[in-house]
């Protein structure tokens, strides 16, 4: 039996409804509003069991900000009056004939039916009830098929979608339309897909709540509903969690927990534009000695595609299997313990060690004949937006990796950004200390922002003036270390791309064309406290910003090593 809609949505008013979406934002129902609210530094942290600390304390001044987030959030429970003083009549009117609230005529107060999240600082989104199985009231009204609350996966995606003016936007798995609506913003039209029936109504009134008049949303299984259509954007957070069970259709993704995933990744390339990105966010199962990313890039079916992850955290198996249990079971201890173990044994069987939460991005390879690149970039889960530093990586790689002649350089000014530092790292010798290696700090950066480097990296960062062309640079560190110049130009200049691939240098058109030769005073020679005893002076790498030189490794970074892969032959 089909799952009836829960909005009538031909009966609401689409302007009262987005005048209750202003209202909420008048009083402080932001993401920075209830973050500040509740004293949290990201609302993927709001956990159940501190909301009774939340009632008492934080929302204990009854104010129309902490009335909006005890009703809408925090699953509260408010006063005839205290309703009054949150919205006016037309507005109250809204919200009842809409389904959105329901009062209790004995004891004269309200409490919403459904769940609202704040994302920025000017959209709001409905979703059922996250919490339940602690009120008789809710637990008489949890829909079959739940429309999943905002997790810290939709914001993070939300946070890294490389947002900018377009023509057409594909959400697959869209749930309540966050980044279809999202994507509204920036583009002619938008188009959101879920195979639940619950999530496309929600979808649509929260298209209807957030005023985005272009998004479209579909019931459908995945590209299915859209044809042959391309798309300068796709977004998707699909079901992703390795289950040995399919309760939660929302949630699991099979037992391996690609299930989804893989078909939208096969299909991605027969729906993304040229020039367009599609961006997926996700866990992976991984195992011992094997890439997940060479799995993902099996999926594209060898398409010209570069592939980019964000790693932003992992747990161990056992770890991940008694969170989702727990969440799912609650305390009944033998039930837990048998469902725990089911749990497990799925993942162990699979040899998975661990599971990783993970951004991915693909865009289409634009630099033939040279190859498509595969890399992983490490960070910690943003708290606000990373758009920027990802716009700036595939801009860096493609500048670079589109030059013809390592000669172009010739013309380009070599400068620094101005939140990197420069540390050195020494070690115990018995008699004193003697430099252990060097790394490189971004003050800014979020995505992989520390760096192992190696001597000649060191080398030309010291010799860099913000002046001087590269072909200078080069010069001045030929001449301090007495080489002669043309064993050290094609090296250095190969280090210099992948260190602006890497964030480690900016490269500034010269006006004027080539500028050869010194221009400027050479820099004093660097101090011992910069000197290194290592004898490999290959260029290191830094995650998220470049491409392989020659045979360079990456820098070995949390115990594993991060690296450029070149595509699957």
């Amino acid at each position: 039996m089909p799952q009836r809609a829960f909005f009538d949505l031909e009966k609401i008013d689409p302007d009262g409804l987005r005048r209750v979406g202003a209202r909420l934002r008048e009083v402080g129902f932001t993401e920075r509003g209830v973050r500040e609210r509740l004293g949290l530094k990201d609302l993927s942290e709001l956990r159940f069991s501190d909301y009774p600390y939340y009632h008492k304390r934080s929302l204990r001044h009854r104010n129309d900000q902490e009335l909006a987030i005890g009703l809408f959030l925090l699953q509260g429970i408010v006063t005839e009056e205290e309703l009054s003083q949150l919205f006016d009549a037309s507005a109250r009117q809204v919200l009842r004939e809409a389904g959105i609230l329901v009062g209790e005529r004995a004891s004269r107060t309200w409490r919403s039916r459904i769940s609202l999240y704040p994302v920025g600082e000017d959209k709001v989104f409905a979703t059922d009830h996250r919490f339940t199985g602690h009120d008789p009231w809710l637990d008489a009204r949890i829909p079959r098929e739940p429309v999943m609350y905002l997790g810290a996966d939709t914001y993070y995606l939300a946070r890294t979608t490389l947002h900018g003016p377009i023509r057409s936007a594909l959400d697959l798995c869209t749930g309540s339309g966050v980044h279809g609506i999202l994507a509204a913003a920036h583009a002619e039209r938008a188009v959101g897909v879920d195979i639940n029936p619950r999530a496309v109504n929600f979808a649509r009134l929260n298209a209807m709540l957030n005023d985005a008049w272009n998004a479209v949303f579909l019931e459908g299984d995945l590209f299915g509903s859209v044809g042959s259509e391309r798309f300068d954007l796709i977004t998707a957070n699909p079901p992703f969690v390795p289950s040995p069970v399919y309760e939660l259709a929302y949630r699991d993704g099979g037992p391996s927990g690609a299930d989804v995933l893989r078909r939208i990744v096969a299909e991605i390339p027969d729906h993304l534009n040229k020039g367009g990105i599609a961006q997926v966010v996700t866990h992976v199962a991984e195992r011992d000695g094997e890439s997940y990313l060479d799995r993902i890039r099996r999926w594209t079916g060898g398409a010209n595609m570069h592939l980019h992850s964000i790693r932003l955290g992992e747990e161990d198996i056992v770890d991940y299997a008694v969170a989702q249990t727990k969440r799912m079971y609650g305390e009944r201890y033998p039930r837990y313990e048998k469902q725990l173990m089911e749990w497990v044994t799925n993942l162990r069987s699979q040899r998975f060690k661990r599971i990783v939460g993970v951004i991915l991005t693909f865009t289409w390879n634009e630099e033939a004949p040279k190859p498509p690149w595969t890399q992983e970039d490490e960070a910690k889960p943003p708290r606000d937006t990373m758009a920027g530093e990802l716009t700036r990586l595939f801009q860096a790689k493609k500048l670079s990796r589109g030059m013809e002649s390592l000669s172009e350089l010739d013309a380009m000014r070599v400068g620094v950004p101005d939140d990197l530092m420069l540390t050195e790292r020494r070690r115990p010798t018995g008699t004193g200390f003697e430099t252990k290696d060097f790394r490189v700090v971004f003050k800014k950066s979020r995505l992989s922002p520390e760096l192992d480097i190696k001597p000649l990296v060191r080398d030309l960062l010291e010799r860099v003036d913000n002046r001087s062309t590269a072909p200078q640079v080069i010069e001045r560190l030929a001449r301090d270390l007495g080489q002669p110049l043309s064993e050290l130009d094609e090296r250095c200049r190969r280090a210099l791309l992948v260190m602006f691939e890497r964030g480690l240098v900016t490269l500034d058109p010269v006006s004027g064309g080539s500028s050869k030769g010194e221009a400027s005073s050479p820099r004093p020679p660097a101090s011992d406290a910069f000197l290194s005893s290592q004898e490999d002076d290959t260029p290191a790498q830094r995650p998220g910003h470049g491409t392989i030189v020659e045979d360079v490794e990456p820098p070995a970074r949390g115990g594993r090593t991060r690296r450029d892969t070149p595509p699957e032959e």
